[in-house]
């Protein structure tokens, strides 16, 4: 039935107090935030930008597993929330002496259908006998690349699976020689022109390049012409040493150069997270295991996913379900949301927390301060209207004044713990915090 007058919890405004306030405890003077209750919509005056694309990147966002034989890993992709897993189906895999064989991919994708899950491939690597310590670069060797990626894409015509054309072609160890983008371009037509030819609904994209290599991908180029099909897609593996938030300048650059394309492509995330052992942010630390860094971890983890999601990036797929090994100083033992022997650790529980938190949102719009350096997301659903909440930068603050609330709305931190803002109704959420999510029923 059509209201006459906006529902009061339904109708929240964000605004920014203009006072900073120096809270006990804080490191630095925390810059004021009110939520209120208020009746009239502010969000165009405070500067909320709407995010339509925000419910498909939520959607498209799976995470890597390497041991694909493990059931039980595909079963906590699914409990957390991922809706696909991103593996290797390498060429020397599939392309045997004894013919093709993609029984284990077969039984990979049997088992993801049965979860509601679908799979990434990525299609690559070196082949002894075609193409052997060298990517393909000869007639012959491209045209044994192309009989498998078509044979590839035919295999599984209608199934809930999409395909990458390589990993890092843009670093010498995992393109198995120099980089050279016109090799790759090579690739990549005759990869693309093969999984539409077998199949042209299946959805490709290129490799992911390491970082946001966009000097790679540009020299690389829109492939698309009347004759040539594009890749959907352009990946980027947007690893860093800084924190999340500088992904957006990113991501940004990246678009304007795409949008020149004759059809400009999504762009794809499709490895990126932060280890709990080898990078800046956890440097002080040293130990991988220690419960600090998996907390700084955790907030990192959240944070990545939330900046991706207001990216509108086209896919996202996290690195990885499960820690490669038990060693605490070890970057790549570091790296999971499991741990070796498949205790969920603090990244998982904060990431099942977000998909749960956002799952209903049916609107999504944000605000975000670069000076003061904080987000806040907002969400409508059926029955309520949502917020997250965060700041980011080393040392940084925010105070949330709640006091204009409804005694109904719910206060919680990226777990889903209850926090309790006191009898001030006011909660200070430094960086180290991670988000705050606020749910206000209607």
């Amino acid at each position: 039935m059509k209201r006459s007058t906006p529902n009061p919890r339904r109708r929240l405004l964000v605004a920014l107090a203009g006072t900073m306030l120096t809270a006990p405890g804080l490191p630095r003077a925390a810059t004021r935030i009110v939520l209120d209750a208020a009746r009239t919509n502010a969000d165009a005056t405070r500067g909320y930008i709407d995010l339509p694309g925000f419910a498909a990147s939520r959607k498209n966002t799976g995470i890597a597993v390497h041991a694909i034989d493990d059931t039980s890993l595909l079963d906590a992709v699914k409990d957390a929330g991922f809706s696909f897993v991103r593996a290797d189906l390498f060429w020397e895999a599939v392309d045997t002496p004894h013919g093709w064989d993609f029984s284990r991919y077969d039984t990979l994708v049997a088992e993801l259908s049965e979860r509601g899950l679908g799979a990434l491939f990525i299609l690559g690597g070196i082949h002894r006998v075609h193409s052997p310590n060298r990517p393909p670069t000869t007639p012959a060797q491209l045209a044994a690349f192309r009989r498998y990626v078509f044979n590839a894409a035919q295999r599984y015509k209608g199934k809930p699976v999409r395909f990458e054309v390589w990993n890092e072609q843009d670093h010498k160890t995992y393109w198995h020689g120099e980089p050279s983008p016109v090799a790759y371009r090579n690739v990549l037509k005759l990869a693309v022109q093969a999984v539409k030819a077998a199949d042209p609904d299946a959805i490709v994209a290129t490799g992911g390049v390491q970082q946001v290599n966009r000097t790679f991908i540009r020299a690389v180029g829109d492939i698309a012409s009347p004759a040539q099909p594009a890749p959907d897609a352009v990946s980027v593996h947007p690893y860093r040493q800084t924190e999340p938030e500088t992904v957006f300048a990113d991501y940004a650059a990246l678009r304007r150069d795409l949008s020149s394309y004759r059809r400009p492509p999504q762009i794809w995330a499709t490895e990126w997270s932060y280890p709990s052992y080898g990078y800046n942010y956890v440097a002080d630390i040293g130990d991988g295991h220690s419960s600090v860094a998996r907390a700084r971890q955790a907030n990192y983890a959240v944070r990545l996913l939330l900046a991706n999601w207001i990216s509108q990036i086209g896919l996202t797929s996290y690195y990885d379900i499960r820690d490669d090994g038990r060693d605490r100083t070890n970057m790549e033992h570091n790296f999971g949301l499991l741990d070796a022997d498949d205790a969920p650790l603090p990244a998982y529980i904060a990431v099942r927390r977000l998909f749960a938190f956002t799952a209903d949102a049916v609107r999504a719009r944000y605000f975000l301060d670069p000076d003061a350096r904080y987000v806040v997301l907002k969400l409508s659903a059926a029955r309520a209207t949502k917020y997250a909440l965060w700041c980011y930068g080393d040392g940084n603050a925010i105070s949330v004044d709640l006091s204009r609330l409804p005694a109904g709305a719910t206060v919680t931190n990226m777990y889903g713990a209850a926090l309790d803002a006191g009898n001030r109704r006011r909660l200070d959420v430094p960086e180290a915090r991670g988000p705050v999510f606020i749910t206000i029923e209607a």
